[in-house]
């Protein structure tokens, strides 16, 4: 095992306060953000270790460290109970459920089947242990229920754990010991200390990056949302390739000396601030003018403090009770109407809880105020929807939390990946520039249709090339494909169909789509079968999932008369199972691509011989038509469709078959005019005696070399 100081690797601190055992405390806000917060009793809440972590990349599959609660979840809150009471309720219908199915399989056995009513009690028995589990864990509230520590690896979520004292150890797959980011979310509702970190691989530290600034209260906390990396704080931090500093409070009120203490903050601040204003003022202040003058005082110094920095203001969401009268008399509306207000006097940037998360008790943990992670997915897209109207998104580089980014944070960890690939971007500005007003006029005048054939012609020049083991001129060659690539999407881009850009990005996404084995988490493939197998899955899911987009287009079309009615184009039929097969492939290529397609599907001859009998039968059909006739053409086709299909039941590419022999035959016909020259004649003078001596003699030339 690697061992290394933990505290170079804790994100999301404020500060680390060091014990004699030889744990360390984060602590997320500073003292005097402590002392404001325990002037307001508070203190419990403020010094949870919400949105901390422990950031890695290691080699290993396997990450330990020690763990001290220091302070539990408070149980007696109302919001923890109703969370346990509520998902207890849950796991006793599941297991209800789970039995009526049973009861249903044991009556379609019969009572007469022995082994029938044997699998029955088995799964009676299953259901009973299932039963048992739901309780047990319905007990435990910090295994994922109320709390609890994450595991994610390469920004995917592998597991949550209880919280114990003593050793945690965290396994994950990682079977080829390459570096891999884990990421572990210490508890929300909790205070912890940890230490004594070590890995059975390679340990550094994880990418630097900058932070997301998250004020609020018991929502923005992470409260009984199930599990650390759920909050909606994580999830936008995340997706926004940041690191989370949470200094929210359950039960926070509004008050500006929980803004004091922040001069590390201000002089590296974040890249965002988000204040979530939860409804504690609202629901607990007695007196408007008090309520009004809270918010006020503690937006303006926000904003005054960091006046480089963004700052989002997200008004309550949804609560159950907020139809109830209040002291002040004001409605939870008037209160959102009121933030929009000073936040457009103080130029920070609002965004409208009301929608984010519906008004459905399912979407709550505790079925009235505290978003479930569900609930919490809702709030986060709400957040990072305004980030990227604003614009922030893109300026951070676009979302980090697609299947995409994820991979290429992946790979960039492997220190010899490749990075910035600046030659690439020059010949796309230089193909931009040829067909610019000053550019060059034979570029400018291009469209697809008229260098359609270039791109054929330059890939069979490639092939070419590589049949030559030629290096240097394969390098040529592949650049002359990828300046059709590139001249194709700048015709493209000027015409407002797509980008280069795009063209890359849906590249990738499939390379990406299509390696779940490589890029995913829990997949494996050993051999060239296996990745065949998953391929073969995945393609049918995209597939169906382009026959399922063409019908709901379809059916969308179909239900808007208006565009019937105007002779509005017909919609896309769903694509078949052979159309992603070129039509201007080569036709070897061709034929052989769709029987292969075909017989995935079981239309196919059971042996190479049924397929000798129909190469027979199809030449029979030919001799019986006119020479020369559309007929006879049609039937020729069909005797070199049946013998293609010969060369794949044999495992045997019939292009490469047919190419190779035009290989040879271009070597005997140059061996024959060489032949020929040496006696001071050309071929075309020969009789046909005479070319076949040449021939023969060409021919067992090349038996001899071979």
């Amino acid at each position: 095992m690697t061992a290394a100081n933990i505290a170079t690797f804790i994100r999301g601190a404020h500060h680390l306060v060091a014990r004699p055992d030889g744990l360390v405390r984060p602590s997320r806000m500073s003292d005097k953000q402590l002392e404001a917060a325990a002037s307001a009793g508070r203190e419990r809440a403020a010094r949870t270790t919400a949105g901390i972590t422990i950031d890695l990349v290691t080699t290993g599959d396997e990450v330990s460290f020690d763990l001290t609660v220091l302070k539990g979840i408070r149980m007696e809150s109302a919001s923890v109970q109703k969370t346990i009471e509520l998902a207890e309720a849950a796991a006793h219908a599941d297991a209800q459920l789970a039995a009526a199915d049973a009861d249903k399989g044991v009556e379609a056995a019969g009572e007469d089947d022995a082994e029938a009513t044997a699998q029955a009690e088995a799964t009676e028995d299953a259901t009973e242990q299932a039963e048992d589990g739901a309780a047990a864990e319905a007990l435990a509230p910090e295994a994922g229920l109320v709390d609890g520590i994450d595991l994610v690896v390469d920004g995917t979520y592998v597991r949550t754990v209880p919280v114990r004292e003593g050793a945690v150890t965290l396994a994950f797959d990682n079977p080829n010991h390459q570096p891999a980011e884990v990421r572990v979310y210490l508890p929300c509702l909790m205070t912890v200390a940890v230490g004594n970190l070590s890995t059975n691989g390679s340990i550094e530290r994880a990418p630097k990056r900058g932070y997301l600034l998250a004020l609020g209260d018991s929502i923005t906390q992470g409260y009984v949302v199930g599990s650390p990396s759920a909050s909606w704080p994580a999830r936008v931090a995340r997706a926004c390739g940041l690191d989370l500093v949470n200094q929210a409070i359950a039960g926070h009120h509004f008050d500006i000396h929980t803004l004091r203490g922040m001069k590390a903050l201000r002089e590296n601040p974040p890249a965002a601030i988000v204040v979530a204003y939860g409804t504690n003022d609202w629901a607990h202040t007695d007196a408007k003018r008090e309520l009004v003058a809270n918010m006020t005082k503690y937006l303006g110094r926000l904003a005054e403090r960091f006046q480089e920095t963004p700052v989002y203001v997200l008004s309550p969401i949804w609560r159950a009770d907020e139809g109830e009268p209040h002291p002040h008399g004001r409605t939870l509306a008037w209160w959102r109407d009121t933030l929009r207000d000073e936040c457009q006097r103080l130029g920070l940037r609002y965004v409208d809880g009301t929608e984010l998360v519906p008004a459905d008790t399912s979407l709550y943990a505790d079925g009235r105020l505290h978003p479930n992670a569900t609930g919490a997915e809702h709030l986060a897209e709400g957040v990072l929807e305004a980030f990227d109207n604003d614009g922030l998104l893109a300026a951070l580089g676009g979302r980090h939390d697609t299947p995409a980014a994820l991979a290429d944070a992946q790979t960039l960890l492997r220190s010899d990946a490749p990075r910035r690939q600046r030659t690439l971007e020059q010949a796309v500005r230089t193909i931009w520039r040829l067909r610019q007003p000053d550019g060059c006029p034979w570029d400018k005048e291009q469209t697809h249709a008229s260098i359609k054939k270039n791109m054929i012609e330059e890939a069979f020049e490639v092939v070419d090339a590589i049949e030559a083991g030629d290096a240097a001129h394969l390098r040529e060659e592949l650049g002359d494909v990828l300046m059709q690539v590139l001249l194709h999407a700048q015709i493209a881009e000027d015409a407002g169909e797509f980008t280069f850009a795009d063209v890359c990005r849906d590249l990738d996404d499939k390379l990406i789509r299509r390696h779940p084995h490589v890029f995913g988490y829990g997949e494996s493939a050993s051999s060239a079968d296996e990745v065949l197998g998953i391929w073969s899955k995945v393609k049918l899911a995209e597939h169906r999932a382009e026959g399922d987009a063409a019908k709901a287009s379809g059916d969308a079309a179909e239900g808007d008369a208006a565009d019937v009615a105007s002779g509005a184009a017909s919609p896309a039929k769903p694509q078949g199972l052979l159309d992603s097969v070129p039509r201007s492939m080569p036709a070897l290529m061709q034929a052989q691509k769709v029987s292969k397609k075909a017989a995935a599907c079981g239309f196919d001859w059971d042996s190479t011989t049924d397929v000798w009998k129909k190469v027979d039968e199809e030449r029979g059909e030919f001799l019986a038509e006119k020479p020369g006739s559309p007929e006879a053409l049609e039937e020729f086709g069909d005797v070199l469709f049946a013998a293609v299909n010969v060369a794949r039941k044999e495992h045997l590419d019939a292009e490469t078959a047919l190419r190779a022999s035009c290989d040879k035959f271009r070597e005997r016909w140059a061996s024959m005019e060489a032949a020929a020259a040496s006696e001071g004649r050309s071929v075309e003078d020969l009789s046909r005696d005479e070319l076949e001596e040449l021939w023969n003699k060409a021919k067992d030339g090349a038996s001899e070399r071979a």
